[in-house]
């Protein structure tokens, strides 16, 4: 166990050179992560490691507001101790529960990045980059209902989720999850990623126009994950969503198409 911390050690260590190279992640909703204790039960009084690694594919779109999607290589490093946990798309954070069905905490996680060449839309838009972000979460069971919540802020601006949904058992190895997620944005969230200045605009070549984007509502989404244990160890997860833009978000030049689909598959290792 020790060597399996310093490999996982390392490997965090190194995410943020992966980041810098540009390497294309997106997060992934409702990943049912570690081995969750019979509904009731309390975190252990003695803390023990625990991870999950895997991989997989996302097909979603090239950016928010794009026309065309592409597929996404999706990692899975995960660590927990004890209320702590860290990874490379959740980050850094503690939990401050000890009740399974309650937990509410603070975090530091990479902000989200966009690459200019990502798509001919952005064209003289320049880079986004990865940037800390701090913020608190707030999650709630009552089962078969779930909720979710978190606000975080950082250079890019903050920006709020919300989300909720039902989790329903098909099988004993099988599990159906239905939500909704919202996502809010202040002013200068929204500007950074749906607006346009006229430098950017003039960059553009005039084919984009200058817009000030504003806060408020960014994005409505419906999701459905359905999660499989192939064992103790293994399982996997699939997701589908169907995303559509709202406020500024929806009006920005950036914006080619409002709606979008995306499609996930990840399979993953715990112990």
């Amino acid at each position: 166990m020790k060597y399996t911390v310093l490999l996982l050690a390392a490997g965090m260590a190194a995410a943020p050179a992966a980041f810098a190279q540009k390497v294309d992640i997106q997060p992934i909703p409702d990943l049912p992560l570690r081995n969750v204790p019979p509904a009731g039960a309390t975190v252990p009084s003695a803390p023990e490691w625990k991870f999950s690694l895997g991989g997989g594919v996302s097909d979603a779109p090239r950016y928010e507001g794009s026309a065309t999607s592409r597929l996404r290589f999706m990692p899975l490093l995960e660590a927990s101790y004890g209320h702590f946990f860290i990874s490379p798309l959740r980050g850094v954070g503690y939990n401050f529960s000890d009740d399974r069905d309650l937990e509410y905490g603070l975090r530091l996680a990479p902000g989200h990045a966009r690459w200019q060449n990502a798509d001919p839309r952005l064209s003289g838009m320049g880079d986004i980059r990865y940037s800390l972000e701090a913020g608190m979460f707030l999650n709630l069971r009552a089962a078969p209902w779930y909720l979710s919540s978190g606000l975080t802020a950082g250079s890019h601006g903050t920006h709020a989720e919300l989300g909720g949904g039902i989790g329903l058992p098909v099988s004993a190895a099988d599990r159906l999850r239905l939500g909704m997620n919202a996502n809010w944005g202040n002013t200068r969230y929204n500007q950074t990623y749906f607006g346009v200045t006229p430098a950017q605009a003039q960059a553009s070549g005039n084919v984009l126009t200058q817009y000030d984007a504003t806060a408020g509502a960014k994005d409505v989404a419906l999701t459905a994950n359905w999660a499989h244990s192939f064992s103790k160890a293994w399982f996997s997860s699939v997701g589908l969503s169907h995303k559509r833009l709202t406020g500024s978000a929806q009006y920005s030049p950036l914006t080619v198409r409002r709606t979008a689909n995306s499609f996930n598959f990840l399979m993953g290792y715990r112990f």
